[in-house]
């Protein structure tokens, strides 16, 4: 890892964002990255009602995550540009007011489905985990009668290595 001084900053090493300069560019760049994450979010929430392998369900949560960080960022900047946003036109502050509607309903129906979908294996967990505790406590073999065996007593070793594990209590 690098050593960096932090007492005088320094420019930073990473090209800087391509991100829209002005209020329009903004609310339309935010109008197909919602419109895009409503998409994906439907894709995701299908794959989970499919009952898709983890590894799928894990790359579309790893695509899922820069369109976030879009998202959040340019959302920011568009909310700070008060003046920006005021002077946008009827047609776009209705695109956005679209695209917001639908990524509202996108992320509704996706955290329903993986709400039903985690309290569908939490009971598939709890009848598992009834199921081996009413076999642990089951004290017959499942076929026929046999005899219970008798259980095994313990008795104190006299000797040998075991013994050397006992507390000595006189001092």
């Amino acid at each position: 890892m690098d050593k960096v001084d932090v007492r005088f900053p320094q420019p930073s090493k990473a090209p800087a964002a391509n991100l829209p300069k002005n209020a329009e560019e903004r609310a339309a760049a935010l109008v197909e990255l919602m419109n895009r994450l409503s998409a994906h979010l439907a894709r995701e929430t299908e794959a989970v009602r499919r009952h898709c392998t983890s590894a799928e369900l894990a790359r579309l949560g790893r695509e899922k995550q820069p369109m976030m960080l879009v998202y959040e960022e340019v959302s920011r900047l568009l909310r700070v540009d008060r003046d920006g946003m005021a002077a946008l036109p009827d047609e776009a502050k209705a695109a956005l007011r679209e695209a917001t509607r639908g990524l509202y309903e996108a992320s509704a129906a996706n955290a329903d489905a993986l709400r039903r979908n985690g309290a569908a294996q939490k009971i598939l967990v709890d009848t598992v985990v009834g199921a081996i505790n009413r076999a642990r406590q089951t004290t017959t073999p499942a076929y026929g009668t046999a005899p219970i065996p008798p259980r095994a007593t313990y008795v104190t070793p006299s000797h040998g290595p075991s013994t050397s594990a006992t507390l000595n209590t006189r001092l």
